[in-house]
């Protein structure tokens, strides 16, 4: 029993060092913070992983494809923001601007 106990902690701390993807559930709330922002037309990408206790989101966000490179830049921050300031204890976000077609 000590054992397994053991092994079942050890396995879920490994996979907070390792990067591991959270669950299904937290990547959706992240499609849906960022799909809310204004200007936002769809979520092409969205990858998230673990680095100890925080999160990591490297997004793809498809927006009008006529907008200025300025506009653009407003929106990627204002995706990221949006992120950050969710409770879902997200370290950093990197957004990329993709045209949407």
């Amino acid at each position: 029993m000590i054992v397994f106990n053991g092994v079942q902690l050890f396995r879920g701390a490994l996979n907070d060092v390792m990067d591991s993807a959270p669950p299904a559930e937290v990547d959706e709330q992240i499609r849906q913070i960022a799909s809310s922002v204004h200007d936002v037309v769809a979520i092409e990408k969205c990858r998230v992983r673990r680095s100890g206790l925080s999160l990591l989101v490297d997004i793809h966000v498809e927006v009008d494809g006529e907008l200025s490179v300025r506009r653009g830049h407003e929106i990627a921050h204002d995706v990221k923001q949006a992120l950050l300031d969710a409770h879902l204890s997200i370290l950093d976000a990197t957004v990329h601007i993709e045209p949407a077609s």
